[in-house]
């Protein structure tokens, strides 16, 4: 059975839209139906809603999207799962309701901290309402992020995602409120920074000190022990995992490490915030970001690492020999 609760019911919106009366009509054949946890044909969502509405029934029409959209997936899914909804978020959980109101209560209020806190890097752009997912059981979870790998193999272990793929949305492990809201943040901060072409390196450090800034959790702060392990694990062509995003997916103290030294250099280059804004914004994943910090801050990314790693060759290279 698929429950509904509604945690603030929004305002009726009165515009004659006869996609929001249809919804199920038109869009049952794009949701595939192929194997368990399958992905809708966003495509061709997409190309019929812009046929179809006019600009302001095109969030009420996606918010039906979504609702249609998580139907059909937990219906396939072996627990019995309710939708919880506040003002900007569509939450499906397996939890008990007041676990639901909690977690939806602060990703509204981590919304709003950090679009105040970073509003010009952060932007809140969604078609519709965000989607989260709180699968019940890990082997649903991994079933269906395995869905949005590019390759087969050994991957790291996750908790938790922001996916952006055709409607962006977050999963999530069953856990304890409070961990799933340290989640939340991080994943919170990817989805906010989807319009930036910025460096993986980047998106994960600014979303691991978010994480820290909003719930106080600092998971991946540097000890004394771990200064050690980062000088014996970088070498020259490791680091080039690091600008290239690939390190963040190893399945050895590599990804862990990566998200230290991400939070490191995100840490320190902050500190100066109006650069700060100008560097995330002119950054791109292209060169790791390296003509934007040596046009911003007059150092090269080889340099900005070498104050922690000390000297080497620690420059991004970029594929194919060119930037």
């Amino acid at each position: 059975m698929f429950k509904k609760f509604w945690l603030k019911r929004e305002p009726s919106i009165s515009v004659n839209n006869p996609l929001l009366a249809t919804t199920l009509n038109w869009l049952s054949p794009l949701l595939d139906d192929k194997g368990s946890l399958s992905k809708p044909n966003w495509h061709a969502i997409e190309e019929y809603i812009e046929r179809h509405s006019m600009a302001e029934q095109k969030r009420p029409t996606w918010n039906e999207v979504a609702r249609a959209w998580m139907a059909s997936l937990t219906h396939k899914l072996p627990h019995e799962y309710t939708q919880t909804e506040s003002a900007n978020f569509i939450l499906i959980s397996a939890e008990p309701a007041r676990y639901n109101v909690s977690l939806c209560t602060f990703l509204e209020r981590a919304r709003r901290r950090l679009l105040s806190t970073a509003g010009a890097i952060f932007q809140d752009n969604v078609t519709g309402k965000y989607v989260i997912i709180v699968f019940a059981d890990i082997d649903s979870y991994y079933d269906y992020v395995s869905q949005f790998g590019s390759e087969e193999g050994t991957f790291g272990l996750s908790s938790g995602m922001y996916i952006n793929y055709g409607y962006g949305h977050f999963v999530f492990q069953q856990d304890q409120l409070e961990t799933a809201e340290v989640i939340a943040a991080h994943e919170l901060t990817h989805a906010l920074l989807e319009h930036l072409p910025i460096p993986h390196w980047l998106n994960e450090g600014l979303a691991v000190n978010m994480e820290a800034l909003i719930t106080g959790h600092a998971n991946n702060r540097l000890t004394s022990s771990s200064i050690g392990s980062h000088t014996e694990f970088w070498q020259h062509n490791v680091i080039q995992q690091f600008w290239n995003g690939d390190a963040f997916f190893r399945s050895d103290e590599g990804q862990n490490l990566s998200y230290q030294l991400a939070q490191l250099l995100v840490s320190n280059l902050s500190k100066d915030y109006d650069l700060f804004v100008e560097f995330v914004n002119r950054a791109h994943h292209k060169d790791a970001g390296d003509s934007a910090l040596q046009s911003t801050y007059g150092v090269s990314l080889n340099e900005l690492t070498a104050s922690f790693l000390g000297d080497g060759n620690w420059a991004p290279q970029a594929k194919n020999g060119t930037h």
